[in-house]
């Protein structure tokens, strides 16, 4: 532990460096204990809601069953028998928010669904954070134990507390002291050679944000282009590229839960699109959108190629109503064109060797196919 000495307001005085570490350490667990309290109130209140779900099913039972009762669409309400409830007599009175009985009925069952399979996730959720406050109140009463009285704190106590936090922080969600380095017996961790080269690649690539929120990738050169589209794509991502000019691929990630891509997104993309290719000195060029399963990687062929299987649709980008700061950017970098017209015609010439090779390699089985035919035959 790196501990700092305070000087005290009075004479001079000095405070005990563990005494602050203790306070530290402390208030960073009741902060978590306060957030994951909410957590589970939150919760409750939504298990509470989905809870009704009995109560949802029974009155779309009720309608289907009088269904006969409301094919006057005038009808509105009618008194039925409730036979859940003894056969007693119900006034059923249709919402006005659907157009008839059995609009509504549909319209209840698949809340009903939705209700359920929220309430299985409600729970799971709760008896996770359960556990949590249960992991953290026990820490919580061993660091008021680590304190030994006017003998100062317990460092040994104190050291075993901050691991067993730091171990259980996944579970938890426990963060420790932003001022206070992590306490460990171990040798920091060497990051593996994948993780290095991960890291290498993914500088390969820029990172913008949309106006709706959304993250926008953009490849910075070929490879770049290769990681984006073939290993971060996926879902209900959105692609672009420039259409008949070398260029960078840019893609739009669109996540569960996450901000969705509006009108102002998509022109941002395909003005950047237009932007980090050759057509950049273009009025207006033609970008392609497609969704990553349409895009696919042709035999032999190099770094950032592509095939596309089916566009989604086309978009008219402008390079010059890309934000101010990317002109400035690449005006002071002093790069001439990243996506030179040279590389197309490369690209044009591997994937011509490439299919000579295929029809080489067609025509060698035929004739060995023929040669095995007449062997046989003899």
């Amino acid at each position: 532990l790196n501990l700092q000495v305070e000087d005290g307001s009075e004479g001079g005085e000095q405070t005990d460096p563990m005494i602050t570490v203790h306070q530290a350490w402390s208030k960073a667990v009741d902060k978590s204990l306060k957030g994951l309290e909410k957590k589970t109130r939150s919760l409750q209140m939504e298990l509470d809601k989905a809870q009704n779900v009995e109560k949802t099913v029974r009155r779309a039972q009720l309608l289907v069953s009088n269904m006969y009762m409301f094919n006057d669409p005038s009808t509105k309400s009618a008194v039925v028998q409730d036979w859940e409830n003894g056969g007693a007599d119900v006034e059923l009175v249709l919402d006005p928010k659907y157009d008839s009985a059995s609009a509504e009925a549909d319209a209840l069952f698949q809340q009903a669904r939705k209700m359920k399979r929220g309430s299985q996730v409600i729970t799971e959720l709760l008896t996770e954070a359960s556990g949590a406050i249960e992991t953290l109140s026990k820490c919580k009463v061993d660091l008021q134990s680590a304190l030994a009285g006017d003998n100062g704190v317990d460092e040994g106590r104190l050291q075993i507390v901050q691991n067993r936090l730091l171990r259980t922080s996944k579970q938890t969600k426990f963060q420790a002291p932003v001022d206070e380095p992590a306490p460990t017996d171990k040798k920091p961790a060497q990051r593996s050679p994948r993780n290095r080269a991960k890291d290498a690649i993914e500088k390969q690539v820029r990172r913008l944000k949309s106006p709706a929120g959304c993250t926008i990738l953009v490849g910075r050169n070929r490879r770049g282009n290769e990681y984006l589209t073939f290993s971060v794509a996926r879902g209900d991502d959105i692609w672009m590229h420039a259409r008949g000019y070398p260029g960078a691929h840019v893609l739009i990630q669109v996540r569960r839960g996450g901000p969705q891509p509006t009108e102002e997104c998509l022109t941002l993309a395909a003005n950047l699109a237009a932007f980090y290719s050759d057509a950049r000195s273009e009025r207006k060029a033609s970008v392609t959108a497609a969704e990553p399963k349409h895009l696919l990687k042709p035999s032999g062929a190099p770094l950032g190629a592509v095939k596309l299987r089916e566009e989604l649709y086309v978009l008219d980008g402008s390079a010059d109503d890309v934000p101010e700061e990317l002109k400035m950017a690449r005006e002071s970098s002093g790069l001439s064109d990243e996506y030179r017209s040279a590389d197309k015609a490369k690209h044009r010439k591997w994937t011509k060797e490439v299919a000579k090779r295929k029809q080489a390699k067609r025509r060698e089985e035929q004739r060995a196919r023929r040669k095995r035919k007449q062997t046989s035959e003899k």
